[in-house]
Order: C-alpha cells, then sequence, then structure tokens
C-alpha cells in the first residue's frame, strides 16, 4: 500500500497496517468529492501566491474534475493500494501530471484536509436535515388539515384519558418537528468555519491565502486559530449530532404512537399494503417494520453521541488516531436521520385513517371532565363536581 509518510521506511506490519487503517477506504470513497472540492479550492490559493502557474492551475483543476467525474459515475474507489482519499488523490495527480501533481499538497497537512472535507460533509448533511424537518414538519400539518374534525381518544399512563382529535395529534408532531430546525440553523452557524490553511494544527510559514478558500468554498468565516481547526475535530461532530438528539427523540415518540394506533387491538389508522411487510408463515401479516425500524434508529441514535464525547473528551489539543473514528460515527449518523426524515414524510402522507375504528373509540368515560365542567358552570365547587362524577365511573 502507498504511503506519503513512509518513503525510505520499512514497510509496515500488515497486521498494524490493517488495524489501524479500519474501514477509512470505504468511508473516505465516500467522502471524496467533498475532498476533492477542497482541493480544487486549496489549488486555486496556490496559484493566487505563486506557488502554482497558471498553466499548472489550470491542469490540475482539469484533473480533478476528471476524478470527480470518475467518482460520481462510481469508476474510483479508494482501494486498498491507497492508505486513505486524500493519498489516492495525490498519487491520482502526481501519475497523471508528474512534479505538476507533487505541488499540490504545498502547505497543506492531512489533518487540515481531513478537517475541511468533514467540515464540508456536515453542512451539507445539515442543510440536507434542516430540508427534510421542512418537509415533514408540512406534511404531518397538512395531514393534519385533510383530517377535518376527526375525534380520537387522548391517552395518558397508556389508558384513555379525554377526547382529542387526530388534526391536533398530527399537528402536534408538526410544530414539534418545525421547532427542531432552530437547532440545525444554530449548530450550522456554530460548524460553517473554514479550517483550511491550518496544516497539522500549527499553520505554516507560507503567505496563503485562507480567506480566499473560505470564499471559495462557502464558508461564512475563516477558523482562524490553527490549534482551534485541531480542537474542532470531533467537537464539531459531536455538536453536530447532540442538535439532532430531541429530533431523533421525536421520532421514538411518534413510532411509538403510530405502532400502537395501527395494531389490530386500535386499528385507527393504517398505510398501503405496499408500505407493509409479511410474515414467512402467517399470510395474514401485515407488519409495520418500517416504523419500527426507525424506533429502533431512535434508540441507538444516543450512543452516537456518547461515542463522540468520549473519544473527543479522552485526548487533548493536536492531532490523536483515536479521532479517526469520529469520522465513521458521525456519517453514519447523520445519514441516518436523512433517511428516517424522509421515510416518515412518505409514510405520513401515505397514512390512511379508519373513521369507524376512531369513532367507536370514543367511548363514554372520556366525558367525565366534560361532566365536571358542565357541574362548575351550574355553581358546584370543582371538587365536589370531582367527586359526584368520580362516583359514577
Amino acid at each position: 500500500m502507498t504511503k506519503l509518510w513512509q518513503a525510505g521506511l520499512d514497510s509496515l506490519l500488515p497486521a498494524i497496517e490493517h488495524y489501524t487503517i479500519g474501514d477509512d477506504q470505504t468511508l473516505d470513497t465516500e467522502l471524496l468529492g467533498y475532498d476533492i472540492t477542497a482541493t480544487k479550492a486549496h489549488v486555486s490559493m496556490l496559484q493566487s501566491i505563486n506557488i502554482l502557474s497558471q498553466d499548472e492551475t489550470t491542469q490540475v483543476l482539469d484533473e480533478l474534475n476528471n476524478l470527480l467525474k470518475q467518482w460520481q459515475e462510481g469508476s474510483f474507489v479508494v482501494g486498498s493500494e491507497y492508505e486513505d482519499g486524500h493519498t489516492a488523490i495525490e498519487l491520482y495527480l502526481t501519475r497523471q501530471l508528474g512534479d505538476i501533481g507533487k505541488k499540490v499538497h504545498t502547505g497543506r497537512s492531512r489533518n487540515d484536509q481531513a478537517l475541511v472535507m468533514m467540515r464540508l460533509f456536515l453542512k451539507d448533511y445539515l442543510e440536507q436535515i434542516d430540508d427534510s424537518l421542512a418537509n415533514l414538519a408540512d406534511i404531518f400539518k397538512e395531514k393534519s388539515s385533510a383530517a377535518g374534525t376527526q375525534a380520537m381518544p387522548g391517552y395518558t399512563h397508556s389508558q384513555k384519558a379525554m377526547p382529542t382529535t387526530v388534526a391536533m395529534w398530527l399537528d402536534s408532531y408538526g410544530q414539534a418537528f418545525e421547532d427542531q430546525l432552530s437547532y440545525v440553523k444554530a449548530t450550522l452557524t456554530i460548524i460553517d468555519q473554514n479550517p483550511l490553511g491550518s496544516a497539522a494544527g500549527f499553520g505554516v510559514c507560507l503567505p496563503l491565502d485562507r480567506e480566499m478558500t473560505t470564499k471559495q468554498l462557502n464558508f461564512n468565516k475563516t477558523q482562524v486559530n490553527p490549534i482551534y481547526c485541531g480542537l474542532s475535530r470531533g467537537l464539531f461532530e459531536m455538536v453536530s449530532v447532540q442538535s439532532l438528539l430531541p429530533t431523533m427523540t421525536l421520532v421514538g415518540k411518534f413510532t411509538n404512537d403510530i405502532l400502537s394506533y395501527t395494531s389490530q387491538e386500535f386499528n385507527y389508522f393504517k398505510l398501503p399494503r405496499n408500505m407493509t411487510t409479511g410474515s414467512s408463515i402467517m399470510p395474514h401479516k401485515q407488519n409495520y417494520d418500517v416504523f419500527e425500524i426507525a424506533r429502533a434508529y431512535s434508540h441507538e441514535f444516543p450512543s452516537h453521541l456518547l461515542s463522540l464525547q468520549n473519544i473527543s473528551g479522552s485526548v487533548g489539543s493536536g492531532y490523536h488516531r483515536d479521532l479517526q473514528l469520529t469520522k465513521g460515527i458521525v456519517v453514519r449518523a447523520l445519514k441516518k436521520v436523512v433517511s428516517t426524515l424522509d421515510i416518515l414524510a412518505l409514510c405520513v402522507s401515505e397514512l390512511q385513517i379508519n373513521k369507524q375504528s376512531l369513532d367507536s373509540a370514543m367511548t363514554k368515560e372520556l366525558l367525565t371532565v366534560n361532566k365536571i365542567e358542565q357541574l362548575i358552570k351550574k355553581g358546584v365547587p370543582f371538587r365536589d363536581a370531582y367527586h359526584k362524577v368520580k362516583l359514577n365511573c
């Protein structure tokens, strides 16, 4: 395997090599587009400070665009011949352009290269989550409006409590998911900082134009202190996942509700048959696996936050290889959030109301508070009215 840092040294023991790389090659293949985008900005900046000529810059950018196209088509992957995606990009450019390709890493470390790649990923996925949240909230509200005045029981302690409506129940989730947008937007404000140019965490002596790459990569500002750039690795990932914990908690609450309400005992709602699964032995089954998987993801989600917190908090400032593990954790976490919000939006849009079951569930015990209020209007003290109604329950 080719390593940029191993010139003239003995080969690394394969067992050590495989263990320390882990699943980085798979992850870096997935993230390569962000890495290439950041490299293009870095190359343009190198030209502006006369490290690369205009002709060299044009050649490098053309090859980076070719590489990006190959990656998008699936014909370029970070395979076992590379240590990671950063190595793959540099070696590709060197193979294509010779000495020109060797200039591309000037003023850059794999540390800030990885940082900016992940920062672009975080921004992209948080913006996707922002869109998915807004869409899900809108669908809940649209479904609420379509439900009209259909009554349903409200529950406390998993027992019938008071009358409510399908519209109010659905709208409660619409409003709740809408509120989560504030967490996502606040997190985007925090992480929207460009770490490129911090190198290994202490800057470089070259006159890098960091404001130029900040503008080209569409960051809100430059993360100026190079030590802080390294310090934020894992920390910004943790903040991003933390901001989504309430969202996934809401997912858990909704899936608990809907799994009860779609059961045969309730039968308040249902999905089309092509959105439910069957059984290998029981032909009558219509299982709401989609809600069960979403519920499981909601319960698994806090473990991502705990892992990021423990890994990030276990090391001091400066880079430590421990932080490599934060990459896979945050990628998996954010991808699950996007897919979960999008599948819930589909399911809620297709949710069918069973009016007959809901009407049958509106039994007389749901009206006890209403009876108390009627007595109060006649001048009966609340506590006396409460006991009078309770005696007849």
